[in-house]
């Protein structure tokens, strides 16, 4: 026991010595030979201590170990943040161009526009474009418009978002506005993502075959399209109800969805004897296909597959049956995460928020839902609604932050509507899947999937046009959240030590 102790304490001080030193990297620049002393001064110490000493104290190890996975996070963001700018473009900043080059990725319909990524020359340039550009993934295309190099964003003069930043977590440091697209060649992308590219927009066909608006956009934002297949005042109304995160393809989203699949498939597999010791793990298993289809299904977009990883990660971990395997599969899917792009710590939200609706999941559900015994357990119903409750409040002081807004209707809206998620997306998707075959065929599943949809619609249009139902906050400085992330980890640790649960 103690050796295990010893272990996990040198792997959180390496894991948050390095995480430390992105963190304050992406702010501050530190040259990268100062990452390199710090390697060596690492290093320098275990050897003086060895052959001083002729053994290696745990005190210095720490420190030393500190020192070198230090110096590594500084060392591995300069590489990151290394970028050589394009003699060309930099000529052209603030003038009107033509380049052509290839879309990378899928382009996101936005309120007035639609924008897409063209490498050029090894640049990764983002597109603004009209709405109705019939662009696609692979495409070969001519652009013309203003280049510029984005830059900070202030919002009413009293919050600011550095663009630049964002975009250069995805190597972009270039941005074309007001720009004309032309297609040249279609198809020159990559053929596995195209594949799951025309797999996705068949699907989402299908669903507005048999399924009319809105229901069908919010069935089809549910299961693949995110956001952006939902009109603007439906979002709107979402926004203010607190329950956007259903429709928004990130991290905290995709974490509730993959806790549903675990406890839907457990609710099955458990209730088979036959499985005795396996049930647990066959749950686990057929949980990780279900998240992997989901991962396909959405064109494996970056965002959706790095929260759909941290969430297998853990759901490893759990084949494990103890907590903290899964804490063990977070930490370490996480730095796995930062290793290979350092920027998205601090500038990527949905990573943020899926670690932290992890965490939830892991530590904070299972108390709430011991406090929850007079909620029935059929259906799965107590262990939803301590999951809807722990994750909303995990994540609620860092939304505010970043967004400024707080919905006082979030948490019923949450109650009402998240545990029919997982019977909405899977009536639904069996109803786009049946529609392949015949429309016909998938009436009564689509007509079960609008009774289901029009109630999240009804319950979001009701609490959300509520004149109480959104609070803004103009000023929220970080220290705040920070207190009450303290304060929330005190009550936490009172609860779960506390004779109830210890009983429990």
């Amino acid at each position: 026991m103690t050796d295990q102790r010893i272990n996990t304490s040198n792997i959180f001080v390496f894991l948050f010595s390095f995480a430390f030193s992105i963190f304050f990297s992406s702010f501050i620049f530190i040259p990268p030979l100062v990452g390199v002393f710090f390697i060596f001064l690492g290093l320098a110490v275990i050897l003086g201590e060895k052959l001083y000493q002729r053994a290696i104290h745990r005190e210095v190890f720490l420190i030393a170990l500190t020192l070198f996975s230090f110096g590594l996070g500084i060392l591995r963001y300069a590489v990151k943040d290394f970028h050589i700018p394009s003699g060309f473009l930099e000529e052209k900043i603030g003038e009107r161009i033509e380049f052509q080059g290839t879309v990378i990725n899928e382009p996101e319909k936005r309120d007035n526009g639609t924008r897409f990524t063209v490498l050029f020359e090894n640049e990764k340039i983002l597109v603004n474009t009209g709405l109705y550009s019939a662009v696609q993934y692979g495409d070969e295309v001519v652009v013309t418009g203003k280049l510029e190099k984005p830059g900070v964003i202030e919002n009413d003069g009293e919050r600011t978002f550095d663009y630049a930043k964002y975009l250069s977590k995805d190597d972009i440091y270039y941005v074309v506005s007001f720009a004309e697209a032309e297609t040249v060649s279609p198809g020159n992308g990559n053929v596995f993502r195209n594949a799951l590219l025309k797999l996705k927009h068949s699907f989402v066909g299908n669903i507005q075959e048999i399924l009319s608006e809105p229901e069908s956009s919010l069935l089809a934002g549910l299961i693949v399209a995110g956001k952006e297949a939902m009109p603007n005042n439906i979002l709107e109304e979402f926004r203010r109800a607190g329950v956007v995160h259903i429709v928004v393809l990130s991290g905290f989203n995709i974490t509730i969805i993959a806790e549903f699949f675990r406890r839907f498939f457990e609710s099955i597999l458990l209730r088979a004897h036959s499985l005795g010791q396996w049930g647990p793990r066959i749950a686990s298993g057929s949980s990780i296909i279900a998240i992997l289809a989901f991962i396909l299904m959405t064109g494996a977009e970056p965002t959706v597959v790095r929260a759909g990883l941290m969430v297998l990660a853990v759901l490893i971990g759990k084949l494990f049956g103890r907590s903290y395997s899964a804490s063990r599969a977070l930490l370490v899917a996480a730095f796995l995460m930062i290793l290979e792009n350092p920027k998205i710590l601090v500038f990527d939200r949905s990573f943020q928020l899926s670690f932290l609706a992890t965490l939830a999941l892991i530590h904070a559900a299972p108390v709430v839902e011991k406090y929850l015994k007079w909620i029935t357990e059929k259906w799965e119903m107590r262990a939803m609604i301590a999951t809807t409750i722990a994750t909303q409040v995990v994540v609620l002081p860092y939304l505010i932050y970043v967004m400024g807004d707080f919905s006082t209707v979030s948490l019923p809206a949450n109650i009402l509507i998240l545990p029919i998620i997982p019977a909405t997306m899977f009536i639904g998707f069996l109803a786009g899947v049946v529609a392949y075959a015949s429309a016909s065929l998938a009436l009564p599943l689509s007509f079960l999937s609008h009774l289901l949809l029009y109630w999240v619609l009804g319950v979001s249009n009701f609490l959300g046009n509520l004149s109480f139902a959104s609070i803004s906050f103009h000023l929220f400085p970080v220290w705040v959240m920070l207190i009450i992330y303290l304060l929330l980890f005190l009550l936490w640790k009172r609860l779960h030590n506390s004779p109830q649960h210890s009983a429990n």
